[in-house]
Parts: C-alpha cells; structure tokens; sequence
C-alpha cells in the first residue's frame, strides 16, 4: 500500500492493499489530512485492490473523525469490488462513495 497527499488536507491517495498489514500507514495519512485541512476530505481508492475488515474501519474512523472536526469524507473512484463490499456490508448508508464511473451512492 502506499498513500500520499496530493493536495494537504483535501485528498488522499491509496494505491494497493487497504489490509491488517498497511492500515496504520494509511490512518496516519488521513489523520494527518483532516488535521491539516478544512471542508471536504477526498479519498481516492481508484487503486486498491484488496480491502479487509481493518480496511473498512479505518475508513468508518476517519469519516467520524472528519465528522467531529466539521468535516465530510468522499471516497473516490471506488473499484466495484469494494462498491459491492460497502453494499454487503452496508456501509454505504454511512459512507459517501464514488464509484469509478463517478456516480455517487451512500452517505
């Protein structure tokens, strides 16, 4: 997994595995966003390609993060293998997705 800031405090790039073993990585660089940051925080996910339960709570915990400090959280280009993972799960009424093809869905 690797993470990075584009733009400090606006959007989050994840690209690999959002697992057990690369979770507290990408935590620190959303945590480290919404601190910086104000107004939306986007998450880009175009390029993970596995994500885990530890996965899915950390992107709960940074939406009630970002939720406390005033702000929204944005998961962008959601591959549909997650899309269908979030529906399962339901965390789509909790989280605001856009898939890759840029419709919006949850929230």
């Amino acid at each position: 997994m690797t993470s990075g800031t584009d733009e400090p405090g606006s959007l989050v790039i994840l690209v690999g595995r959002l697992d057990a073993s690369t979770v507290s990585a990408c935590r620190d660089a959303v945590n480290s966003a919404l601190d910086l940051g104000a107004g939306p925080l986007v998450i880009e996910l175009s390029g993970v390609h596995t994500i885990d339960a530890t996965g899915l709570g950390m992107l709960i915990g940074a939406q009630r993060r970002a939720h406390r400090a005033g702000r929204s959280v944005l998961l962008r280009g959601v591959p549909p293998r997650v899309t269908r993972l979030l529906r399962a799960t339901r965390l789509d009424r909790v989280l605001l997705a856009e898939p890759a093809h840029g419709t919006v869905v949850g929230g």
